[in-house]
């Protein structure tokens, strides 16, 4: 007996009982056939047309209703289902009507049992299979028919391709490119793309994408006829996954509007940003210059009208010489408050630019030290402000160096892509504990803002400064240049 895998399912219709059971008994042994059996015709119109059965078997001489009225009935109902008419009478007349009125098989009783019912097997089983193919064939084309009207109608452009040269393509694809179907029929898929560089760039990226998931969907750009440019989602499918050399079907979704709107929120983003940012630096810029002119110049002042009023206050011949030295100490903090304050505001107001360190050393050398310049043509990207950023390293080393006598500046690049710009002396150095605490505002023996801005006008590029000198042997200022804000000019 055949293992039962899709067995055909036949109904058996027959007016004497024993029969039926004789027959179930040797198509169901025969393999790949289940057997319903009805004995009343009647019953048997009402079951095929529930679309159970693969194939109807059915005696022709029955009370009621012979096998022919049984077999016109389901046919004027619609059912297609295969019908052998499987029956004793063997007259001419009866094999002609019957197959006239739609029988697929004509079979006379009579002779061997096992003989007749394999050859009613046989044509069970090639009756249904036929039947089975037909009812594929027709879904297939009615699947072709709808996939025809999708690829004709279909918002998105789509097209085929085999060996990189177009085959197919729908309307909706020519009106987006500006081709015919002609025009685009046969030409290389090179055609659509701006350049050779996208060209190859799509196709590694297609290749690495349909290589892991079989399926690729890129973004890229289209060449239209008119020469102007598309931004568009591109997909693509092989035809057969197991060898994309026999084609692939395309869709071609035009983005543009998509990506235009995509870079106008990125750029509004990035002014929100900015307009924020530069809010955040004003407001502390306001903070700091209300609490210099509030604090930190009201101090000085109160310093030095109290020491104007000992003067004024001294006895004829009494030392005043210290009250008086006073007062040009607090003058001075006062004047180089007030410098702060105007170079503090002008910092960022104007855009970075390219600077060389050299041109920004300019003439430190004058404030009586030698400057050892081995920057070059370096130049770094950098706020204008960046000569500001020498002139107080040499005001600093000159203030707190001690018994310093050069200064150098070199840089050398990092492994990273970074570079890093260095001043140092060789005077007394920075204690340790005090190597972050120098930048930080109000810290130092003078006013304690020089450092503080030198490190602001830096960090508007993102360059950073620190302290890295050994204590005793000299100050080494470090400022880490990022990658792409240097270059070496010349």
């Amino acid at each position: 007996m055949h293992p039962l895998t899709n067995p055909d399912h036949i109904l058996y219709v027959d007016d004497e009982e024993a029969l039926l059971e004789i027959g179930r008994a040797f198509l169901e042994r025969a393999g790949s056939i289940i057997v319903d059996t009805t004995s009343n015709p009647l019953e048997a119109c009402e079951t095929i047309m529930a679309g159970r059965y693969d194939a109807v078997v059915s005696d022709y001489m029955m009370p009621g209703m012979d096998g022919i009225a049984l077999l016109k009935h389901v046919r004027e109902a619609g059912s297609r289902v295969p019908f052998i008419i499987f029956t004793g009478r063997g007259r001419e007349e009866v094999a002609i009507e019957a197959l006239n009125s739609g029988a697929d098989f004509y079979l006379q009783k009579g002779g061997d049992p096992r003989a007749q019912f394999a050859d009613l097997a046989n044509a069970v089983r090639q009756l249904a299979g036929k039947q089975r193919a037909e009812a594929a064939l027709r879904r297939s084309e009615d699947m072709l028919h709808r996939a025809e009207s999708i690829f004709r109608t279909a918002p998105t452009g789509i097209g085929m391709a085999v060996d990189g040269v177009v085959t197919e393509v729908n309307e909706r694809l020519c009106d987006l490119l500006g081709y015919t179907r002609d025009e685009l029929v046969g030409q290389s898929m090179r055609l659509l793309y701006p350049g050779d560089a996208e060209y190859e760039s799509a196709l590694q990226q297609m290749d690495v994408q349909i290589r892991k998931a079989g399926t690729c969907t890129l973004e890229t750009r289209c060449l239209r006829k008119d020469g102007a440019t598309l931004d568009v989602q591109f997909s693509g499918t092989p035809l057969d996954p197991a060898d994309s050399s026999r084609g692939v079907t395309f869709t071609i979704l035009d983005i543009s509007e998509h990506t235009a709107l995509e870079r106008e929120i990125a750029y509004h983003a990035e002014e929100l940003v900015r307009q924020t940012n530069s809010l955040a630096v004003a407001n502390r810029k306001l903070n700091l210059m209300s609490s210099i002119t509030r604090h930190d110049i009201l101090n000085q002042l109160t310093i030095l009208l109290g020491n104007l009023w000992m003067v004024e206050e001294a006895e004829p011949g009494e030392d005043i010489s210290e009250n008086l030295a006073r007062v040009k100490s607090s003058a001075d903090r006062i004047r180089r408050q007030i410098e702060f304050t105007r170079d503090y505001t002008d910092l960022g107001v104007r855009s970075p630019e390219w600077q060389q360190v050299s041109d920004a050393l300019g003439t430190e050398a004058l404030h009586g030290l030698p400057v050892e310049n081995e920057a070059g043509d370096l130049a770094v990207y950098a706020d204008p402000m960046l000569a500001t950023v020498f002139s107080n390293l040499m005001d600093n080393t000159l203030r707190h160096g001690g018994s310093v006598t050069r200064v150098c500046v070199r840089y050398h690049p990092g492994e990273n892509g970074d570079l890093t710009l260095i001043w140092e002396d060789d005077g007394a150095g920075v204690p340790a504990e005090e190597k972050e605490r120098i930048f930080h505002r109000g810290v130092g023996k003078n006013t304690g803002l020089g450092l503080f801005l030198i490190r602001e006008i830096l960090g508007i590029t993102g360059i950073r400064i620190t302290e890295t000198g050994e204590p005793g042997n000299g100050a080494r200022f470090e400022m880490l240049v990022p990658r792409g804000m240097y270059r070496v000019e010349g």
